[in-house]
């Protein structure tokens, strides 16, 4: 029987529909040469983090216009609370964000300056900006997130247990539409548990006869049609994960993840990506509490609201580096890429309730073994007719050649033009060493009627 163009995509538009939680089972669309077993972990700061009060100027003529535009969220320069300089840059870290001082003096921590997305008209709205940026169309919404369309085109292996998680209760918008994630707060609650019995009990323990969801489900699910297939490759996710889930976990190295959401779900990734016969690939991350409007603070305050957000980001991150950092076969951190970003920056000048409100170009940071820790990108400036706008940091660095640069060079994926649609340039900032020697492809990414299908 003959396939043409049409039939292919109608009955890929059924499968998609009816796709389950995961795929234990995957259809090897990419270059299987090119794809690496590195990991790429996506940590977005949602709300809008002010890269100012993150990494401040504390030398030379920004330092003075910085203390001009900025004195209740104003990062000393000096004393008990002055922020941990970087190297000789001119520029220092959060003094609560110790742990991420320490990873960069060990040189696996970049940050970089004046990053964000070239578009315009520039937007301030945070659902636009957000939406915009994981999508990766410059500007545009879509259908499919940035990541998504690597997980397609990365040349991933074909039988892959778990390539991608979005941590969380929601799945991440750079990963939309992909039939290839798991979205999961914490490994315990990725499960059945409805219905008169837990998904997990079998006929023992419960009235005679009775069988658990575990039993039921995988009977239902014998046949061959997209419905069915899928859901056995659900059951099959949660088969996989109900025995990690069960299992205690600990940390290696003596890392120490703080309490809550983040610290929970970094340790999850860690212990995800330890176990390399899952396949992972890919797992996004979403930390909020950035909009700081009002009330944001500094270090010399009682409260210091700001400060309190920055403390445990550090302190996970920098847990998360150290239980996957350790020797030989355990050396984890060699094959991880952390990315934090968030959808734009804050105003230079501060507001007249303590805060700061909505800007355009920020830093970002990006940590791993493989980092070549120091400070990137260029800062255009905070005099006046320097700034966007004339009141916000400008843009420098687009968003997409940082992302470009670790899926190229770390993660095997050459199909820079497939995931980010309307860029045609790479530049490279040198953030990865060891990296792969592959060249960006622009052709696009459409190898499915490459095997005999008919053109009609």
């Amino acid at each position: 029987m003959s396939m043409n163009r049409r039939d292919f995509l109608r009955t890929s538009s059924l499968a998609t529909l009816a796709v389950g939680a995961g795929a234990r089972t995957r259809v090897a669309l990419g270059n299987p040469d090119a794809a690496t077993s590195d990991v790429l972990v996506f940590v977005y700061l949602r709300g809008g983090i002010d890269g100012l009060s993150l990494v401040a100027p504390v030398a030379g003529e920004l330092r003075t216009q910085y203390e001009q535009a900025r004195s209740a969220t104003r990062i000393p320069a000096t004393g008990a609370n002055a922020a941990l300089p970087l190297g000789s840059s001119g520029w220092g870290l959060h003094p609560r964000a110790s742990g991420l001082h320490g990873l960069f003096q060990a040189s696996r921590l970049a940050v970089v300056h004046a990053v964000g997305m070239l578009h315009e008209p520039v937007t301030r709205s945070h659902f636009e900006a957000q939406a915009f940026m994981e999508f990766g169309l410059n500007g545009q919404a879509g259908t499919q997130g940035w990541l998504t369309r690597h997980l397609i085109s990365g040349g991933l292996p074909a039988n892959v247990s778990i390539p991608s998680v979005s941590a969380g209760a929601i799945t991440a918008t750079s990963l939309l539409a992909s039939t290839e994630t798991i979205t999961m707060a914490n490994l315990q609650q990725f499960r059945l548990n409805t219905g008169p019995w837990n998904w997990n009990h079998s006929t023992q323990g419960t009235p005679a006869g009775a069988l658990g969801f575990a039993e039921v489900l995988p009977q239902l699910w014998q046949g061959s049609d997209i419905l069915e297939r899928k859901g056995q490759q659900a059951h099959d996710a949660l088969a996989i994960i109900r025995p990690i889930a069960g299992e205690t976990y600990t940390p290696g190295n003596g890392a120490q993840y703080p309490s809550g959401t983040l610290g929970d779900q970094l340790q999850m990734l860690a212990n995800l990506i330890k176990r390399q016969e899952l396949g992972l690939r890919v797992a996004t991350v979403d930390v909020g509490g950035w909009d700081t409007h009002n009330g944001q603070g500094n270090p010399t305050q009682s409260y210091d609201y700001f400060g309190n957000q920055v403390e445990p980001l550090s302190r996970a991150l920098t847990a998360f580096y150290t239980d996957l950092n350790g020797s030989g076969a355990g050396n984890h951190a060699g094959r991880v890429s952390v990315v934090v970003m968030s959808e734009f920056g804050r105003r230079v000048l501060e507001n007249d309730a303590g805060g700061t409100d909505h800007g355009y170009g920020n830093v970002a940071l990006v940590m791993g073994g493989t980092v070549n820790g120091g400070v990137y990108g260029t800062f255009p400036g905070l005099g006046t007719n320097q700034l966007f706008e004339r009141a916000d940091v400008g843009v420098t660095t687009d968003y997409r050649q940082i992302l470009s640069e670790c899926l190229l060079r770390r993660l095997g994926n050459p199909y820079l033009g497939h995931v980010f649609p309307g860029l045609n340039s790479y530049t490279p900032l040198g953030l990865f060493s060891d990296a792969t020697g592959l060249a960006p492809n622009w052709g696009g990414f459409d190898h499915l009627f490459d095997n005999g299908f008919e053109a009609a």
